[in-house]
């Protein structure tokens, strides 16, 4: 690895780390869209280095669906199922900015003292990249208990799902071609599904708020 390329990497990374923790940070769902293809653009780096670095031909064709799915399509529809729901732009964050931005770095911290000490332990040479990404997915799924809109939790999970991803990166280097078409099928999937329950949400109830939905409960 040249020094160059390992900056890249690190560069790369740290971008995915801090649009996770940004995301806990902001109060608007555009926002958080575009903070979600932001870090899906630098998960698209991270596999196209480690494609670089390990001559794996695989991983540049990952690369490249991860930059279509993840950052072009999938925020696309997302903003056109924000207008066409109106779901207001708002979050709806059952936390403050401060106690989400305190809980992001709880989070990183619970993570690298999880995770870290097992890392020198891997043959991998991305091995480094497993903290970030179970910091990822625990703030995706953190973004799934704290948000009140259907919508912002469905970010939620496709961060879990963004963390998922770099996880077998991470761990495997790439876990082979089948597999990851298999995962960017599945986020395919989970997008479409996601936007017609929205709509049949919106349709049934006049609202996506999760909070008033749960009073209809009983």
């Amino acid at each position: 690895m040249t020094n160059l390329t390992g900056l890249a990497l690190d560069l790369a990374a740290a971008g995915v780390l801090l649009t996770a923790w940004g995301s806990l940070t902001r109060r608007r769902i555009d926002s958080l869209i575009t903070l979600y293809s932001i870090q899906s653009t630098a998960i698209g780096a991270v596999t196209f280095l480690l494609a670089y670095l390990s001559t794996n031909a695989e991983l540049y064709l990952i690369a490249g669906i991860t930059v279509g799915v993840n950052v072009i399509w999938i925020p696309a529809l997302l903003r056109r199922a924000r207008v066409d729901l109106a779901v207001s732009s708002d979050t709806d964050s059952v936390l403050s900015v401060r106690l989400s931005a305190l809980a992001g770095f709880g989070l990183l911290l619970l993570s690298v003292f999880v995770i870290a000490p097992l890392v020198p332990f891997s043959a991998v040479p991305s091995a480094g990249l497993l903290p970030i990404a179970v910091t990822v997915v625990l703030v995706g799924f953190f973004m799934i208990v704290t948000r009140r809109r259907a919508l912002t939790q469905v970010l939620g999970l496709l961060t879990m799902a963004n963390g998922v991803f770099l996880s077998g990166l991470a761990v495997t280097l790439g876990l082979g071609l089948a597999l990851e078409l298999g995962v960017a099928a599945n986020l395919l999937v989970l997008a479409i599904v996601a936007r017609l329950f929205l709509y049949r949400i919106q349709e049934s109830f006049d609202t996506v708020d999760a909070d008033t939905l749960r009073l209809l409960e009983g």
